[in-house]
């Protein structure tokens, strides 16, 4: 099966939240939101994403300084989801805009899938004219809802937030070769909080905004990508290891 997707242009803002503050914001977003119906005994529901970067890691570089206008590739899947699809994703950002397509690939062997598409598919079209590659398996746990109230808003917050190296085309993961990238050392927090995302359309709903402003939020820039190139990083490895038991 093999199909696309457009998702409607929107708004991102990011903020690292205690974790000791998620009972409050589930009581917050309650009345205006329902749970993704894909989430587990605890909530959420596990995510993993294949980075892709050029050699001269272009992308990695525009994203570390925050170029008004860049985008990132990935192969995404759910690992926990019995013959989990598998999405060729291509995320835009235009200022605060930002624009995701994504392509289905064939679960079975979606590498063989990606080569079918030829050279004019949105993303393989990106991936031969940047020469992109394999350089980072991210995977962390989502708790996600989405409004019942707008025509689109959502709020999630992921945790557990981990990677790997990977310079093969596999979204196969070696369970001792983790590192987490959300702990203290790298966020300057007490323990490793949540990434938390307020998503919406054209115009931020008023609830959303009251809680934000009632959880006292502030934004914080947090790419899953360039916070797994930094803890992937020489420097890092003895911190990163010490930092294993801030999800405990």
């Amino acid at each position: 099966m093999r199909s696309s997707d457009q998702i409607p242009p929107r708004r991102e803002f990011k903020y690292l939240l205690d974790r000791a503050r998620i009972p409050a914001l589930r009581a917050a977003i309650a009345p205006f939101c329902t749970l993704d119906p894909f989430a587990g005994a605890d909530n959420a529901y596990a995510l993993r994403s294949l980075y892709l970067d050029a050699p001269d890691m272009r992308l990695y570089h525009a994203n570390e300084r925050e170029a008004p206008v860049r985008f990132k590739a990935r192969i995404r899947c759910y690992p926990e989801a019995e013959r989990s699809p598998v999405f060729a994703e291509v995320k835009f950002r235009d200022g605060d805009v930002i624009r995701k397509t994504r392509e289905r690939l064939p679960s079975d062997d979606w590498r063989a899938g990606l080569q079918e598409r030829g050279p004019l598919g949105g993303f393989v079209h990106r991936m031969h004219r940047h020469d992109l590659q394999p350089v980072v398996l991210v995977e962390y746990r989502r708790e996600a809802w989405a409004s019942t109230v707008d025509p689109y808003a959502r709020v999630t917050w992921d945790s557990a937030i981990r990677c790997q190296a990977m310079r093969r085309w596999s979204l196969e993961a070696d369970p001792r070769r983790w590192r987490p990238i959300d702990h203290g050392l790298l966020t300057f927090m007490d323990r490793s909080p949540v990434v938390l995302e307020l998503k919406w359309g054209r115009y931020a709903p008023p609830w959303m905004m009251r809680v934000a402003q009632g959880l006292d939020l502030f934004r914080h820039s947090f790419s899953k990508y360039c916070y797994s190139m930094l803890s992937l990083a020489e420097d890092h490895v003895r911190d990163s290891r010490e930092a294993q038991s801030v999800w405990i």
